[in-house]
C-alpha cells in the first residue's frame, strides 16, 4: 500500500510529461523534490501509529482523554 505522498509523486510524475512549458515541468519536478524529503517522516508518522496501537497510543491525536488528563487541563492551570 502506498501513502499520501507515494501516490502524489506517482501522480505528478505521470502528467509532468503532458506539460508543454519548461518552466512549468521545473516547478512540478520542485514539487516532486519537496514530497520525496517528507517521506521519511511520514514513514515515522505511519510507523508512530502502528506502534501505538489504534485509538490507544498518547501520539494518536483522536485518543480520548483520561480521567487525570482531562481534569489537569480543565482544572490546573
Amino acid at each position: 500500500m502506498k501513502t499520501t505522498l507515494e501516490q502524489l509523486i506517482e501522480r505528478y510524475e505521470s502528467k509532468k510529461h503532458l506539460l508543454s512549458s519548461l518552466l512549468a515541468v521545473e516547478i512540478i519536478e520542485a514539487v516532486i523534490e519537496t514530497f520525496r524529503l517528507h517521506l521519511p517522516h511520514e514513514r515515522s508518522l505511519i510507523e508512530q501509529a502502528f506502534e501505538d496501537g489504534v485509538g490507544e497510543g498518547l501520539t494518536d491525536p483522536e485518543r480520548p482523554f483520561t480521567g487525570k488528563e482531562y481534569y489537569d487541563i480543565k482544572y490546573k492551570k
